[in-house]
């Protein structure tokens, strides 16, 4: 008896550190996107710090927050959203990727998104700059600790259907993301 209880101690102490090593991030399933003004360098809004959910209401919409992301995993993330908004053009269905920067970061981010911006496998997709400090940053509970990468927002009636935190583009990564995308645009 006693030994059980021993090993069920240890269990739930070696548990406990493992849980608190999970990277989190971001509004939960079921909660509320919210108002912000971004820098929009690319998509329907560039050149104003219009706010998307605002702008496009109960459309259904994803958005990509990146907080030092490779190019090459962001880049893929856009490609798949565009072909996402073509297929879905019919359920008006919008995607922005969020570029989390600071005001040592902001002019060389800016130049690498204004470049990604033109590649034709982005078309369509919003390109945004937020600053760090911003208070959308809070509101979407967003952590910009090194160990989070991206964290994505499927989202329809402003209400969040799925989050992703580090979503890699990779073909399991992409499915998981293209089946929520499907879930709020049928």
């Amino acid at each position: 008896m006693k030994r059980n209880l021993l090993l069920g101690a240890i269990a739930a102490a070696i548990a406990v550190p493992a849980l608190a090593f999970g990277v989190n991030s971001g509004l939960n399933k079921g909660q509320m996107v919210s108002p912000f003004h971004p820098k929009h360098l690319a998509g329907p809004l560039a050149g104003s710090s219009n706010c998307f959910p605002c702008t496009f209401q109960n459309r259904p919409q994803v958005q990509v927050w990146v907080n030092g992301d490779d190019a090459k995993n962001v880049t893929a993330i856009a490609s798949n959203l565009s072909k996402a908004m073509k297929t879905y053009s019919g359920k008006e269905f919008k995607a922005l990727v969020v570029f989390i920067t600071t005001p040592e970061t902001a002019a060389k981010t800016e130049a690498l998104v204004k470049s990604a911006a033109k590649m034709p496998e982005t078309s369509g997709v919003g390109m945004a700059l937020l600053d760090s400090k911003d208070d959308a940053v809070n509101n979407y509970k967003i952590n910009t600790t090194a160990d989070v990468k991206n964290t994505v927002f499927v989202y329809k009636d402003w209400k969040v259907a799925e989050k992703f935190v580090n979503l890699k583009a990779d073909s399991k990564g992409i499915t998981q993301l293209n089946t929520a995308i499907a879930g709020i645009a049928k």
